[in-house]
Order: structure tokens, then sequence, then C-alpha cells
């Protein structure tokens, strides 16, 4: 007996409804490769292997399920969180961006620039965006400014119907843990900060491009696998640059396609 094609595959919304997925990070997991998308025959929709797609949909639960037994947990920071930041910045960079007075005034200004990552509520890691005047971003790209130099005065808000270039400051998880769950902390920051993204595209608040300076291997490859441009290396530090409006990247990708979409 013939079997049908629904027996073996799965429809778009089918498989992003197993994966309890949004549009975007459903269709930023196939451009990724993590998702294999199969187009039949005189058939120009694409389909989705049910074995493949029951079987991510298990290995999410459990990432998750493992995460509710830790206590992870993702969220915008506020001020209250600017010690133990900071505590953590200088253990691992040996300096913080701002000392806490500053970093609070920054939040007060635009309170949608800084994100943390907690375990059992202890804080295990960080990740900064900061939208930036023009002339602040090439300051800062070209080497001639620090982080900790960046004026109060050149921080954007976020305003509908704006668009905005953003540097990605610091990316941060606890050393002291094992790699593995440094890996697991490090996907759940970047996890949370793209669907931030895509939350500001549907208040049609572009970012046109990323700025970013790595400084650790860490933080040099996150950048490096999410394809961004690398534009110079000095001693140990690696300038990187990813136009959204420009960029082949998975990432630059999709977020182009939800802007066309109007945000969906």
């Amino acid at each position: 007996m013939r079997r049908k094609l629904s027996d073996k595959y799965y429809t778009f919304e089918e498989a992003r409804e197993k994966l309890g997925m949004t549009k975007p990070r459903f269709q930023y997991w196939i451009k990724s490769g993590k998702i294999e998308k199969v187009t039949p025959p005189k058939s120009k929709q694409g389909v989705y292997r049910k074995e493949e797609i029951d079987k991510l949909e298990k290995e999410i639960q459990a990432f998750f399920i493992a995460d509710d037994a830790s206590g992870l947990k993702f969220a915008k920071a506020t001020g209250d969180d600017a010690r133990e930041e900071i505590e953590l910045s200088e253990f691992i960079f040996g300096k913080a961006v701002h000392d806490i007075p500053t970093h609070q005034e920054w939040l007060k200004k635009n309170p949608d620039i800084d994100f943390i990552l907690r375990d059992n509520e202890r804080l295990v890691g960080y990740i900064n965006m900061y939208p930036m005047k023009q002339q602040a971003i090439e300051q800062f790209m070209n080497g001639r400014v620090r982080g900790w130099e960046l004026s109060i005065e050149d921080l954007l808000p976020y305003i509908p119907y704006s668009q905005v270039e953003c540097i990605i400051m610091d990316v941060a998880t606890a050393p002291e843990f094992p790699k593995q769950q440094r890996v697991q902390f490090g996907a759940r920051l970047i996890s949370g900060l793209i669907d931030f993204i895509f939350d500001l595209a549907k208040q049609h608040i572009i970012i046109t491009k990323f700025h970013a300076i790595g400084s650790t291997p860490t933080g040099i490859a996150i950048l490096r696998n999410a394809n961004f441009q690398e534009l110079w290396h000095k001693d140990k530090r690696v300038a990187f640059e990813l136009d959204t409006m420009k960029s082949y990247s998975p990432l630059a990708q999709i977020y182009r396609q939800m802007l066309e979409s109007g945000g969906k």
C-alpha cells in the first residue's frame, strides 16, 4: 500500500507547532542547518521529516527540563543586578565597563540594553547591547575609545519606526562552571537576545548593523559562529560587524524576512 506524504512528513506549520517555536525562530533553525527542509518533486512547499522533528522535540524538552531543574532563567537586567554583573565582569576581564552608579544611570536612560542569566538565583552570565550614535560607534570600532569611555550622551533609546546600529559590548559566562554547562549558558543568552531583537522588529525598530570587539576565545567563537564579518585583529582583540541588511548569515536573512512581513 502506497504511503501518503503526511505519514512521513510534517508541514511547515505542523513542525513549527510541534517544536513550540515562533515562525522566525523556526526559519532561523532551517537556514542555519539545524532542521532539514525537504522539497518533494513538483512542489514548491517544503516538508519536514517526522522522525527528525519528533527527535528534536524530545531534545528540546530535555533541554528545558534541565533548565527548570537548575532554575536557569534569562531576564532583562535591572539596576539591582549591577553589583553581581560587575563582579563577574571584573573576574573575567579584569575590569568592568562601568562602575555601579554609572551602570544604573545607563539602565535608566535605556532599560533594554542589559540581559542576564541566573541559575538558582545565582548570576552565571550576561550580555549587553547598546544602541549608539554613529560617531561613538566609529570611535569604538576604530579602537580610539574603549567600552568604559563611551558617553551616556551617545546612548540611544529604542523608538518605534526608527533605525539604529548597536554595539554588542560583552558576552560572558561564569568561568568556574564545566565547559558543557557554559556552552548551555551561552546558548541561552544568545537565544534570549535573538528573541528580544525579533520583539523590537514587531515594534518596527530596525537594527541595521551589529558591532562587536571580541577579546576572549568564547566571545570570538560566538561571533564567528553567528557569521559576523571580521574587520581587524590586534593582539587578542578581533573587531566584528554584522550588516543585517546585506549579510547572508541565517540570522540576518530571517531578520529581513521578518521585517518584510511586518514583524510577523
